[in-house]
This record gives structure tokens, C-alpha cells and sequence, in this order.
């Protein structure tokens, strides 16, 4: 990662970030939490000093990680594996797998997701697909693990206009939005990478560096393509700011990138 490129991105214009793709949902919050105008569009996730956590998330390195597996989800687009909260070092906080909030943590996200709205849990359904089969397990997980530790998403953040979780719906909504955002199938297509081909490191690296700004993190398994990783910091009105991976891709030599 390279913090002076964050800084002239943000700064000079260098990055295109695009509007924040919010889908509304019933009382559905944003990662921006408080009434916007509460929060200092100027502070920056783990650039600002004693930043309000409830207007940029404490935790604020978030790691945005779509994946690309063979028979799951449509066969023109990545899916999701999480977002998740990394301590500005790169650090993953919390307690193991019980996040940072355990009073937060649930059986069955996909219960909640489904009574509170529908047409997010067929999305989810869809673009957010468990290899075991078992899709609600898998959001429980994402939830417990990483969903708690954004710290705009604490209820306290939304004050008297809290209805109950809320919070769980904001954080998978806003997963989402950020994949759709940063269409990663469109992304490579565009610069000539297509499934059933074979590419380096570098040529999907360059692909989405080209697109988003920043360089991503691009994992492997068996020599071919798994996950692709992307940073961002968040500003105080929302808005996610690509960065550069804190940690190097592990894949090396020609990647294989399957058809589903």
C-alpha cells in the first residue's frame, strides 16, 4: 500500500470514484450511519485524528473480496465472499470468529435478511453463494465475524431512529452495492480477460488497476484464479476511496481463468 497515491487520489482527483450505489431498502441505513449532516465530509478512515466512529468506521481499512468459483453464481460475474473491517495496519480485529460485537452476533442472518427484505435476499441468494451449499451459514459468518466490527453500523450511530437490525441489512446491502459497483467480470472483459483463458499475475492486476485506480490482491488455488481483493478507505459522507492492497498477490506464472 502506498498511502502518498491515497492521498494525491484523493486530493488531485486521481481516482474516479464514482457515486455511491445505495439501493434503498425499508429504513435501510448506510456505512455513513449518523444524519449526514452530522459528519465532517472531510475525515477519512485512518487518516483523520479522533474521527467520530460512528461517521468513518473505526476499523477503517475495508476489504471488499469478490470470488470466482467454478459452478457458483451467474457465469458472467465474480461472487462475494465479504467485506471486511482491517485495523489500518492491516489487521484483522475483533475475537476470532465472534467479530467485535457479540451481543450482535445471530444463528441465522438469512432469517433476518429475508423477514426485513426480500429482494436483498434474493441477491443474495444469487451473488452471494455458499461452496458448501449452505448460503445463510455463510452470511452468519460474514456477519459475526466481520459485519460487528464496522462501527457506523453500531445502533447507537442511528440514534432514536434505530428499528431492529437494520444494521445487518445496511452491511449486505452495502457488500453488494460495492460489487456491483466495481463489476470485476466487466472490469477484466473490458481489458481483453475472458473465462477460458490464461493470464498473469500482472495482466489482471493491470486490468483493474487501469479501472479502479489501485492495485489489487489476487489469490490462487491450484494455479488458477479464486479471489480478487480490493482496499478502500471511507470518507465521512460514505463515499469509498480505492487503495493499494496491503498485501501482495499470491499467485504467480500463468493463472488460469476457468469458465463456470
Amino acid at each position: 500500500m502506498k498511502f502518498s497515491f491515497f492521498l494525491n487520489a484523493r486530493f488531485a482527483g486521481l481516482v474516479a470514484i464514482g457515486s455511491t450505489l445505495l439501493s434503498q431498502v425499508s429504513a435501510a441505513p448506510t456505512l455513513l450511519s449518523r444524519q449526514a449532516d452530522s459528519c465532517s465530509a472531510d475525515a477519512i478512515s485512518c487518516s483523520t485524528s479522533n474521527a467520530d466512529s460512528c461517521c468513518v468506521p473505526a476499523y477503517g481499512l475495508m476489504v471488499h473480496v469478490q470470488q470466482w468459483i467454478e459452478g457458483y453464481g451467474p457465469s458472467d460475474a465474480f461472487t462475494m465472499h465479504g467485506l471486511w473491517p482491517d485495523t489500518c495496519s492491516g489487521g484483522i480485529p475483533g475475537d476470532g470468529n465472534s467479530g467485535c460485537d457479540a451481543s450482535r452476533n445471530f444463528d441465522d442472518v438469512g432469517e433476518i435478511i429475508q423477514g426485513l427484505d426480500s429482494s436483498l435476499y434474493n441477491q443474495m441468494n444469487t451473488y452471494w453463494p455458499s461452496y458448501t451449499g449452505d448460503n445463510p451459514s455463510f452470511w452468519t459468518h460474514e456477519w459475526n465475524k466481520h459485519g460487528t466490527c464496522v462501527t457506523t453500523l453500531d445502533p447507537e450511530c442511528f440514534g432514536d431512529d434505530y428499528q431492529e437490525n437494520e444494521d445487518v441489512v445496511g452491511y449486505f446491502q452495502k457488500t453488494l452495492d460495492l460489487r456491483t459497483e466495481y463489476n470485476l467480470y466487466a472490469i477484466l472483459s473490458d481489458a481483453g480477460i475472458t473465462p477460458g483463458g490464461e493470464y498473469t499475475v500482472a495482466e489482471f492486476e493491470s486490468a483493474i488497476e487501469n479501472s479502479t485506480g489501485a492495485t489489487p490482491r489476487v489469490t490462487c488455488s491450484s494455479g488458477a484464479l479464486e479471489e480478487i481483493w480490493l482496499y478502500f478507505y471511507v470518507e465521512g459522507n460514505g463515499e469509498y476511496v480505492p487503495t493499494d492492497a496491503f498485501s501482495g498477490s499470491s499467485c504467480s506464472g500463468s493463472i488460469e481463468y476457468p469458465n463456470k
